[in-house]
């Protein structure tokens, strides 16, 4: 199976499938080592979000057929994440490069407008941006 920046073409394509509710989990599954379903359902418990056990089992298992998370035990059934943060958005910056022609413009104008930044994200930034205008 071909790969690319250690992703199956699988994965590369499943990535830009993500459902919302799968895009949830995975950031669970990043911030975890591993969870079962039953620590999964009790992340959304006390997010505020009550969902049943069989719904977080669907989406689970989506992401293992996805091949974007893998099952490691049994009894009870742990998954983790079978691949990185840095690979999906790198796959979401190769996606927004085919359509923009490489222009960042409108991606960081739209991100600006869409979301707050927290302190540190505005440091990280403006540290970013000085160490390209001294050409690193």
């Amino acid at each position: 199976m071909h790969q690319e920046n250690g992703m199956s073409k699988k994965s590369q394509e499943s990535v830009l499938k993500l459902a919302p509710g799968e895009l949830e989990i995975l950031e669970l599954l990043w911030s975890q080592k591993s969870v079962n379903l039953g620590q999964t359902v009790q992340w959304f418990h006390e997010r505020g979000r009550s969902l049943a056990h069989t719904t977080v089992h669907t989406r689970l298992n989506r992401l293992v057929n996805k091949g974007i998370a893998r099952r490691v035990s049994e009894n009870p059934a742990t998954y983790e994440a079978a691949i990185s943060k840095e690979q999906v958005s790198g796959r979401y910056f190769q996606l927004f490069e085919m359509f923009s022609e490489q222009n960042l413009v409108p991606l960081m104008s739209h991100l600006a407008q869409k979301r707050d930044f927290t302190k540190e994200e505005i440091a990280f930034l403006e540290q970013l941006v000085k160490q390209k205008k001294r050409g690193k």
